[in-house]
């Protein structure tokens, strides 16, 4: 019976020993998962900070390389010649670097495109004599009356003489003559479009030195034309300007784009009514400001500075005298037939 009893208590034992160990078992594997948890966010973290760190030396070494193309481009435009006009036309590099340019220019109204519009007059049938007309605006021209002239421009016995040779090259004239009875000397002539030339003649053409106007006159409201008066003064030879002469430009200002130049006078040398020649010209901005540029033409097209050009193919063709540094850009689709423009000749291009 005694050992009976000794079995009953070490199966009792045995069985209390196995509920404890279903009790304790949870729990050290719970110990076990919250270590394994512990270390594996260690690591993680770590990673983590490792990958921060990288994308940082990353990104700082995307910025120090970025300012040093940018440093490489200012440096690039600081060292190209100021002028390299001589060399006429150029290879166009297959990578360039440009600083952000001036605008481009405002191309003057070319090729010729006559302004005159119909008004409230209808000036086919105003009277006017264009002897007596052309006799009295000699005289203020020899006087160098310029006030004069502009009135006289814009009366109406003026514009309706101007009127009747509308579209045609042809000219009413009075001044001296040769013995063909074609101008020659000292005369004045009037053309369509309100034009006028005063100066030398022979053979019938512009020849010499004289000056011609053009009058830009509006009878209504003007939203489109910039151009109120433009004046050449100069040589002529050939109907055409041709050696040293100076264009002027006067314009309708409110019609003005911001940051945009545009040309008041240009003085240099012409050939066939094209730049032809070494340039002083001045600017007129929106803001009243004018700056002064010197530029080379050749054959109606002005000499590129330097090789550079932007991303819009834009190249530098006028360089500012008090900022050697600041370039006038244009584009070469525009850099042709720069000239005087609107002038109405047969023998023009």
């Amino acid at each position: 019976m005694k050992k009976l009893f000794e079995e009953d208590e070490n199966q009792d034992s045995g069985l209390e020993k196995a509920q404890i160990l279903v009790k304790v078992i949870p729990f050290v594997l719970i110990i076990v998962i919250l270590g394994i948890t512990l270390v594996v966010n260690g690591v993680r973290k770590k990673d983590d900070d490792g990958t921060a760190k990288l994308q940082d030396n990353i990104k700082e070494y995307a910025d120090e390389n970025h300012s040093a193309e940018t440093s490489s481009q200012s440096l690039l435009a600081k060292a190209t010649p100021e002028s390299e006009e001589e060399s006429g036309e150029r290879k166009e590099p297959e990578q360039t670097a440009a600083p952000s340019p001036s605008p481009a220019p405002v191309p003057t109204p070319t090729p010729y495109k006559e302004v005159m519009e119909a008004g409230k007059t209808d000036y086919s049938k105003v009277a006017f004599d264009k002897e007596e007309q052309l006799k009295e605006m000699m005289s203020y021209w020899a006087d160098n009356n310029q006030k004069a002239l502009d009135d006289l421009a814009n009366l109406d016995r003026f514009i309706a003489m101007s009127w009747k040779l509308k579209g045609t090259e042809d000219f009413y004239y009075y001044g001296g003559r040769n013995s063909d009875g074609l101008p020659e000397g000292k005369g004045i002539a009037v053309y369509a479009d309100n034009q006028y030339y005063y100066g030398d003649w022979k053979g019938g053409v512009r020849s010499g030195t004289g000056t011609w106007i053009h009058y830009h006159i509006h009878f209504e409201d003007n939203k489109t034309d910039l151009y109120t008066y433009h004046q050449y003064t100069g040589g002529w030879a050939e109907d055409l300007p041709a050696g040293e002469g100076s264009e002027h430009y006067d314009y309708n200002v409110s019609l003005f784009k911001e940051r945009v130049g545009y040309d008041t006078n240009r003085i240099g040398s012409y050939a066939k009514g094209l730049v032809d020649g070494e340039f002083y010209i001045t600017s007129l901005f929106s803001d009243e400001s004018i700056k002064e540029w010197n530029a080379k033409g050749e054959k109606g097209s002005w000499i590129y500075l330097t090789e550079l050009k932007d991303q819009k193919g834009n190249r530098p063709v006028y360089v500012e005298i008090q900022n050697p540094e600041n370039y006038t850009w244009m584009h070469p689709a525009q850099n042709v037939n720069i000239g005087v423009p609107c002038l109405i000749s047969k023998h023009k291009n």
